[in-house]
């Protein structure tokens, strides 16, 4: 004799509805593995290649799956680029968040920063180089639109940090008569053109060493002019001073004269 045992209506839908939330996972496990692989693929190969030098082809081989398979989960080549790039911001953004900002005093900020921003282009060359040197707007542009947004997200909290220290200046009356984004954007870009330099271009005049070196130099005599701009305007000293007044003395003179 042959039982049919069969679920009440209730549990068996129960029961379907488990057994297709075990699959969905596990799809979505797969999915999030072969992502991964790929992403890891393509890091390998852009921080050894570069940007141009590689293609969707090659990181399918790497990552041992068909080209387009590697298309299920990234748009494009500039898709797989930028997430790449994302990885260094969140990197770069974490180490920044690790210093304590409001516990440190405002000139040794600028140290911290700079100690942040050198030791990750030496820790991560690679990153630094995607981030900073090969990454164009025309690249992030053929992104998705939620990878955009991304990497716009953690750019602009990176750069936020020292707008913060600019604005820190500004409300102790140290700094005045500049946008805090103006003057971070200055003092970041003078900084990261250094270390590129650095990085790839030539050292027969300066040493990486005495570049590195250059890098906070830059940055602290930039900080410094910022800090000046709120004295007051005093006749210059000296033969410099003399020639301004002889000048300002002349012009007077003229003037009086029409």
């Amino acid at each position: 004799m042959v039982t049919n045992h069969r679920l009440p209506k209730g549990a068996a839908r129960a029961h379907e509805a488990a057994r297709m939330s075990e699959a969905d996972l596990s799809k979505r496990r797969i999915r999030r593995n072969r992502r991964d692989e790929v992403l890891d693929a393509a890091r390998r190969l852009l921080f050894e290649n570069g940007y141009r030098a590689t293609s969707m082809q090659q990181v399918a081989a790497e990552a041992g799956y068909s080209k387009r398979t590697v298309y299920l989960d990234y748009l494009n080549k500039d898709d797989l680029f930028t997430s790449v790039c994302a990885e260094g911001l969140e990197l770069l953004l974490a180490k920044l968040r690790e210093v304590p900002w409001q516990r440190t005093p405002l000139d040794d900020c600028i140290d911290r920063f700079l100690e942040v921003y050198i030791d990750f282009s030496h820790e991560h060359p690679g990153y630094f180089r995607m981030i900073f040197s090969e990454a164009t707007p025309a690249i992030i542009a053929n992104c998705s639109g939620q990878l955009r947004k991304r990497v716009a997200e953690l750019e602009r909290a990176c750069l936020a940090v020292l707008v913060a220290l600019v604005e820190r200046a500004a409300s102790e009356g140290a700094i005045r008569g500049i946008d805090p984004w103006e003057a971070a954007g200055i003092m970041v870009g003078s900084a990261t053109g250094i270390i590129l330099l650095s990085m790839g271009g030539s050292q027969t005049v300066f040493s990486k060493g005495t570049l590195d070196a250059l890098v906070t130099r830059a940055v602290r005599t930039l900080w410094r002019g910022l800090r000046s701009l709120d004295a007051p305007d005093r006749p210059a000293g000296g033969r410099e001073g003399r020639l301004v007044r002889r000048s300002q003395g002349a012009g007077s003179k003229r003037a009086r004269a029409t």
